[in-house]
């Protein structure tokens, strides 16, 4: 009996994470992003990841010299501001936030223009500057992660509209 029971427990859990729409999300698929230019206006470390992981996946027989797509990235900006403040007026927490321009050039008449925004928050505490330090990096590396899987899928969503 307790089987039995234990059975239909899993099968309506199971059901009902279907039935939501729940489902794991893998890892971001570039494969028709291999032979994308990479252009920056300065160097900046979404322009990096960028070029990392488009040659992550490209091998030494698939390199093509093309002209088109270039993706170009004009401006990244960052801005940080307190958040929270405790009760000895001091800061508790803050936010920073990431902007970055591109451009998605597609052909010579076909330029696609664009802004993304991220953001996010560490807390701070004086005693412990090391450690608060490398909250503010962690903080930062998630938002530039970010950013680089939005102008990714934003990337394929436009070259999937050309070919279509």
């Amino acid at each position: 009996m307790k089987t039995i029971k234990s059975i239909f427990l899993i099968s309506f859990l199971i059901t009902s994470f279907s039935s939501c729409g729940y489902q794991l999300r893998g890892s971001l698929d570039i494969d028709e992003l291999k032979n994308i230019k990479v252009i920056a206006s300065d160097s900046n470390k979404i322009a990096m990841l960028l070029e990392q992981k488009i040659l992550s996946y490209k091998n030494d027989n698939s390199f093509i010299d093309s002209t088109y797509p270039v993706v170009k990235i004009s401006n990244l900006k960052s801005e940080t501001r307190q958040l929270s403040v405790n009760s000895s007026g001091r800061v508790d927490e803050y936010e920073i936030s990431k902007k970055l321009d591109y451009e998605l050039i597609l052909s010579e008449t076909e330029i696609l223009k664009g802004s993304l925004k991220a953001s996010a928050s560490y807390d701070f505490n004086e005693s412990q500057m090391q450690g608060t330090r490398e909250k503010e990096i962690i903080a930062s590396n998630s938002i530039d992660q970010r950013l680089l899987r939005k102008l990714i899928l934003k990337l394929k969503a436009a070259l999937k509209s050309k070919t279509n």
